[in-house]
């Protein structure tokens, strides 16, 4: 290589690094958290177990979540047994927690039986959740919440029904200012999926119109429940990012499935953690929080389970709800390429300094040592590759966002190639590139 070449190389390579450290995610500042509440199928791999990894990846909260109707039992009849337990658990592990309470779950409505037909803005209703909080403030009296979030997904059941959100919207505002003085400081968030937060934008803006934090749950999927492809998390991101550009977001429940029913793999899922991450970066201002769903794939028993709650037996669906694990169900369960790549997408960002291989990495990541610049990117019709390094017996393959081998060339040496993309659609790929030593993946983009 010219030694002109070499200049121009390192100074690309120096923009791409200060372009990195610049907008990346810090422990500091963001919020790494998995739902740890599913089990494999080895009993004595209990919530002991799936706490511990959660925490070994650097999780800095953990959620807990309950039904208003599993808390007050029957009317003004409280089990508050688990609050007790969580109240030892997680100050011991010196652990905020992100608490849900659903007055309405998904498309379910969760209120006690004496209240079924009370509306929401029916101050009868608001005390009753106000007692509510009261009760589950003294058996929590050591746990620090990061979060209280009311309601999951309740936009599914509210619909388009404008005068719903807006009994909603009054029961919500009221029973969060009663939150705050009873956990001065408090944070109240409402989750709402990224469909209904927005298609229903004003509605939306209107319920979270005192939220201090937004938040979504995210599944990218089709009507018909098969997977989106990975370049639609750039777009869903700048979209929320667009319309709450003031109040930071959490993602409470974040997933991707990874059967072949639903048109996924591991390797895609594992694919969408690094998506995540090299998107999450661009936001690292506006997204506080992901709260990985979850950490272990569903039986089937579990799967029945959720299927006859939300109504739903559609196959694609079910194998969605049972594919969803960063860790598969059989045994003591194994880790699947996503949670290996969670792993190493938060370890280089500094949340822990777990002694693991890390072979994948995100988009602009120097591996093994190697430098590699892509230009232009993104390309139209032609593309180049420059290494400070010379490989030898390399393969360099194109994968499309669907985990799709779009273009592969075989037994290449050097340091500088090019490749014709004409016939390469517009889109998102991942450049791999490796030989028996080496494994350098690079992000471009397809824009003609």
């Amino acid at each position: 290589m010219h030694t002109k070449s070499v200049f121009t190389l390192m100074a690309l390579l120096g923009l791409l690094l200060t372009n990195k450290v610049q907008s990346q995610i810090t422990p500091a500042n963001n919020y790494i958290s998995v739902d740890v509440s599913t089990f494999p199928q080895n009993a004595s791999f209990n919530y002991d177990s799936c706490f511990a990894l959660g925490a070994n990846i650097g999780m800095s909260s953990v959620g807990l979540f309950q039904n208003w109707t599993a808390i007050e039992t029957a009317p003004n009849t409280y089990n508050l047994s688990l609050f007790d337990i969580a109240n030892v658990y997680y100050p011991f592990y010196n652990m905020p927690i992100d608490l849900t309470i659903t007055p309405i779950h998904t498309n379910n409505l969760e209120v006690p039986s004496d209240l079924v037909n009370t509306a929401f803005d029916n101050p009868i209703l608001i005390n009753r959740f106000k007692t509510l909080l009261d009760s589950v403030k003294a058996h929590i009296p050591d746990v620090t919440l990061s979060s209280l979030v009311i309601g999951s997904e309740h936009d599914i059941y509210m619909g388009t029904n404008a005068g719903l959100w807006a009994a909603y919207t009054t029961f919500y505002d009221a029973v969060a200012a009663y939150a705050k003085t009873l956990w001065p400081g408090l944070k109240v968030a409402t989750e709402l999926t990224f469909g209904g937060i927005t298609s229903q934008s004003t509605l939306a803006q209107n319920l979270n119109s005192n939220s201090d934090y937004i938040g979504v749950s995210y599944y990218p999927l089709n009507n018909n429940f098969t997977v989106k492809p990975l370049s639609t998390i750039p777009t869903d991101f700048a979209t929320l990012v667009g319309l709450y550009p003031a109040t930071p977001i959490c993602f409470y429940q974040y997933g991707y499935p990874s059967s072949t029913i639903c048109n996924s793999s591991e390797a895609l899922q594992a694919q969408f953690i690094t998506q995540t991450f090299s998107t999450w970066d661009s936001y690292a201002s506006s997204i506080r929080m992901i709260d990985f769903t979850w950490l272990h794939d569903l039986d089937t028993a579990a799967v029945n389970f959720y299927g006859s709650y939300y109504g739903i037996s559609d196959s694609i669906f079910l194998a969605y709800l049972q594919s969803l694990g960063l860790r598969t169900w059989n045994g003591n369960g194994a880790h699947k390429a996503a949670f290996t790549e969670l792993q190493c997408q938060s370890k280089q960002r500094g949340y822990h300094n777990l002694n693991i291989s890390c072979t994948t990495q995100i988009a602009d990541q120097i591996h093994s040592n190697n430098l590699i610049v892509i230009y232009p990117n993104p390309a139209q019709n032609e593309l180049y590759i420059n290494l400070l390094h010379v490989l030898t017996n390399a393969q360099i393959k194109l994968y499309n966002s669907l985990g799709q081998v779009a273009l592969s060339l075989p037994n290449c040496n050097g340091n500088s190639f090019s490749i014709n993309t004409t016939h390469l659609a517009n889109g998102i790929y991942s450049i791999v590139i490796q030989n028996n030593h080496t494994q350098l993946i690079e992000k471009l983009v397809i824009n003609k």
